[in-house]
Order: C-alpha cells, then structure tokens, then sequence
C-alpha cells in the first residue's frame, strides 16, 4: 500500500540515497551539507511502500515578484523515483500531495526546472521565461571606452563584509521591482555560495551608492557570469568594462540574459553565439489568493475567467474581477457566455505572469473571444516579461 507523507529526520538518509542514485553526480562536501539543509527546512514529501521511500521531492519555500508583487512560491526540486517503481502512479500522487501542501502553506505560485515539459504541463505546470544563454568570443568583446570606475572586487573566499551587504541589498531592491525575480536571503545566498564557492564579486558604485554588480567565475580561459544586475547604462558600460578588462587571461565571457535585454545592440561586433533555452515553468497553486493580490494595471469593466485544474479542484471555479479589483466567484448562469475566458490553469499562469499575450493566447487556444474582450484583458494586465535564473 502506498503512503505519501512528510519524511521524518529519521528516515532523511532514505532521502539521500534516492537522490544520489537518480541524478547525474553524488553529492559531496559542500553540496551535501547544502542539500541537508533543504531536506530539513522544505515541505519533503516521499512516496512509501513497506516503510522505505520509493519517490520524493521537497517543496522549497520562497518566494517570487510577479508584476512587482512579492509572492509566497513553492520551489519543486530533487523529484526522483527508484526505476523499478515507475509508471505506477507514484509520482501522481506525490505532486498531488505537494500542491495540497502549498495551498495549505500559503504558497500561491509553484515553479520548477523540468526534466520533462510535457510531464509537467500535465500537472498544470507552463513555461514562462525564455533565457539567452551567450558566449562572446575575444574578437567580439565590447568597446565601451576607457574610464576609470569605482568597481570593488571581492569574492566568497575573501569576504567583504560591508560590500556584501550592499550587494544583498541591492540585489533585492532590483529584484522588488521586476517580473519573476527571486528576493534572497541569507539561506539562499549560503546555498549560491555552498553550490558555487569560487564566485567573485564586481560592484559598481555611483556617489558611494551600488547601481550595479556581476558574479562571476573565472576557468579555463572563460569569464561565465552567473548575476548581472544593474540600475542603469552607466553601471551597464562599467561592468562591460571591467569585464572586458580580462582579456589578456580570458578567451570567452559567458552568461545568461533574457531576449528583452538586446545586448547585441550595444556591440560594435554582435555577431556571437546565443542559445535560446526555456527550462523553468509556473503555475498557479491558489487561483483565488493570487487574484486577490494580483497587480492589476487598468480595470475598465468586470473581467470573468473560468478555469479547469484536474489537480487542484479548488480552483475549478468561475471569477469576477470587478473594476475596483474585488474577485468572486460567481454563477455561470448570471454571466453572459460572450464574456467569459475559459483557460486551463497552465494558460492563465502563463498570461498572468506575462510570458505570452492575451492576443496570442486566444489564437493558440482558439477561443472565441470578442475583439472587446481581449482588448479589456490586455489593459488589465502589466506587460513586463518575466525573468527566472535561479537554480532549485
């Protein structure tokens, strides 16, 4: 008989196994310990037959800026079965389990990094942020000119106390303000720094203020940047700079940045390789809560969406959304069919986190939406493309 329950810290070991049997590398050292914490401080979920776990994944507790609102958000990660105990149903029952947790939690989006797109958009999970994952080669470095700029220099092996705090802080200033972003705290940067010890810091100062910083690390002949985040141009041109600064020791600079930032337009020379990869998806876990806190931009008349979710019946509902923001849900009986969006959970999590336009969503779904109705949706929404790139 199969039993999905919390794990208890005397079977976490069970946990450790699974994992290091289902995935590419074994954890040691610092990644163990990284992963030891989370075990013990996520909702970690296992799939029980005969008291030994045969499947897991832990639901990390965080959160994510929708539209410039902070949101409680279940990170699903380390989803592992034995092999001789799949396609019996068992990680159905897990995520069913991991989305009643969430909701029960007060996590009002989910998000993961899928081993398999379709596997997840069945669970009600869509994606929703499209990376550019670039290599610049030394022919084509940019020229931004030559200038001395304040940039400090530390790294997780030589910390600097006081620029680290000015990076944290900023970092989630920027991140306030944005589509997607992750706010850290302390566990989460010792998670970066445990995954990612050798990272160096470069921080860009205006008037004894950071407007912007990289972390980056440095092997074999590439400079591969894992943050960029800047306030404006002039931070933008002083981080180039500095990195670009490396070109006697460097061959490539790598990174990842989304195909809004146009970096190939700032370049003297942008013919270099972009890779285009889509590997985080979203979705929704409480429909009516996210609404509710919901940034709506401009709301000219009452806006009714109808949702199906096979894996979370409490959002199987039809929702007004009234001019002042109210959200109810209501009678389909006392609602004309002309007004009414019908969306599965994955297509209003990918509309709502603004990965896709209500114009584009009506042609791909073909719903028969008025002109008027998808005019009233897009006014309501904000436009602001989601950027996701931390790791779970």
């Amino acid at each position: 008989m199969l039993e999905i329950k919390k794990v208890p810290p005397s079977d976490y070991d069970q946990i450790y196994r699974l994992r290091d049997y289902s995935f590419p590398s074994i954890y040691e050292g610092d990644k163990k310990e990284d992963f030891q914490y989370w075990v013990a401080n996520s909702t970690t979920l296992g799939a029980y037959e005969q008291n030994e776990i045969i499947g897991q994944l832990l639901v990390l507790p965080l959160n994510m800026t929708v539209h410039g609102v902070n949101m409680p958000m279940g990170g699903v990660g380390f989803v592992a079965t034995y092999p001789e105990h799949r396609n019996k149903g068992v990680m159905k029952q897990l995520m069913q389990k991991a989305l009643e947790s969430m909701r029960e939690q007060g996590q009002l989006i989910s998000v993961l990094a899928p081993f398999s797109v379709s596997f997840y958009r069945y669970f009600g999970w869509e994606l929703f942020v499209d990376k550019v994952h670039y290599t610049v080669p030394l022919p084509a470095f940019p020229d931004f000119g030559k200038q001395r700029d304040d940039v400090k220099r530390f790294s997780f092996s030589v910390i600097d106390t006081q620029l680290f705090n000015d990076v944290q802080q900023f970092h989630n200033a920027m991140c306030a303000k944005k589509n997607g972003a992750m706010l850290r705290d302390i566990a989460w940067w010792k998670r970066i720094e445990r995954r990612q010890p050798t990272s160096h810091f470069a921080v860009f100062y205006e008037q004894h203020e950071v407007v912007g910083y990289i972390r980056y690390t440095i092997h074999q002949l590439t400079f591969e940047v894992q943050d960029f985040i800047v306030k404006n141009y002039s931070a933008h041109k002083a981080l180039w700079r500095f990195m670009t600064a490396h070109a006697a020791s460097v061959e490539k600079i790598c990174g990842v940045t989304s195909l809004e930032e146009q970096m190939g337009f700032l370049f003297q020379e942008p013919q270099y390789k972009r890779e285009l990869t889509r590997d985080v998806m979203i979705r929704i876990v409480d429909v009516e809560k996210f609404l509710q806190q919901y940034n709506w931009r401009a709301l000219e008349a009452n806006l009714y969406v109808q949702i199906t979710d096979p894996f979370c019946e409490w959002n199987e509902a039809l929702y007004e959304i009234n001019k002042s923001g109210k959200i109810s849900k209501v009678n389909e009986e006392n609602v004309h069919k002309a007004h009414i969006l019908k969306l599965s959970i994955n297509h209003l999590s990918a509309l709502l986190v603004g990965y896709i336009t209500m114009e584009r969503l009506v042609y791909l779904t073909n719903d028969s939406c008025t002109d008027e109705i998808i005019s009233q949706w897009e006014k309501a929404i904000p436009s602001q493309t989601p950027t996701f790139y931390e790791y779970f």
